[in-house]
């Protein structure tokens, strides 16, 4: 544990020290402020909407998700990726500190910097109370469903970073990653094709709809903004994270077997 917290100690004030962090940290937070207010004076400005400010906090929420999946893959290309163009990567695989601490450590410490991007989206709950009480169940739920998906797509994006000679192309393919799983439900039927039953194919086809119905990202991250907590849903983010953390050990360890 003293080795996990000390690594994700330094790569949190990387974190500080880079123009990166603070480049994706001013585009974030600006932003997701930008659509909230921007939301709450269009419904407060027009007088045949009712001042619902709890549905145009929970759309700020939804744009925190949409805004993640563009920051992540910059704030964990330098995870790995850096140590390995530069070399200090050998040098952390000498100290004696165990392949899965490592992983830890970085992904601690992109965590943290994360939740710090994500923490000042709740002074938009003093906006909503003056309007009316706050939704408290939709914006738990809400908030629940966004931190999962960030935990989600940090473990993904450093396991990219982990199979990656260069921060670039980590990057490049977190962004083709992510962007699959967010358009993936947009392409796929909500009822598979109807085939003759008992055939090969059609055992195929039903198992690939289910998978990449269960892959799609928009497929669980949506029921948590509607206020439904489905273990359905839990257990895919939570399987996911540990999932790519576990791939991220096996590449990091891979470099020993070379």
């Amino acid at each position: 544990m003293r080795h996990i917290l000390a690594l994700g100690k330094r790569e949190l004030i990387a974190y500080f020290l880079s123009p990166i962090g603070y480049i994706v940290g001013f585009l974030f937070i600006g932003l997701y402020n930008v659509f909230f207010y921007a939301g709450l004076n269009e419904v407060v400005s027009n007088p045949r909407m009712s001042p619902d400010a709890n549905a145009v906090l929970i759309g700020a929420v939804s744009s925190v998700n949409i805004l993640a999946l563009f920051a992540i893959p910059f704030l964990t290309m330098n995870l790995l990726a850096d140590e390995k163009r530069s070399g200090t990567i050998e040098m952390l695989m000498t100290a004696p500190v165990r392949d899965w601490e490592v992983v830890l450590g970085k992904y601690l410490g992109s965590v943290i910097f994360t939740v710090c991007l994500i923490v000042p989206s709740a002074a938009h709950l003093i906006a909503v109370r003056i309007y009316g009480l706050p939704a408290w169940g939709n914006l738990f739920t809400a908030y629940l469903g966004m931190v999962l998906m960030v935990l989600f797509l940090l473990a993904f994006g450093l396991f990219f970073s982990s199979i990656s000679k260069s921060p670039l192309a980590s990057v490049m393919l977190s962004f083709v990653a992510f962007l699959t799983l967010l358009i993936l439900g947009a392409f796929i039927p909500e009822t598979p094709p109807v085939l003759e039953a008992g055939t090969f194919f059609a055992n195929v086809s039903h198992y690939l709809f289910a998978f990449l119905r269960y892959a799609s990202l928009s497929e669980h991250y949506m029921n948590f903004f509607y206020g439904l907590v489905n273990t359905r849903d839990v257990i895919y983010f939570v399987s996911g994270t540990v999932f790519f953390l576990f791939l991220s050990t096996l590449a990091v360890e891979s470099r020993k077997w070379k």
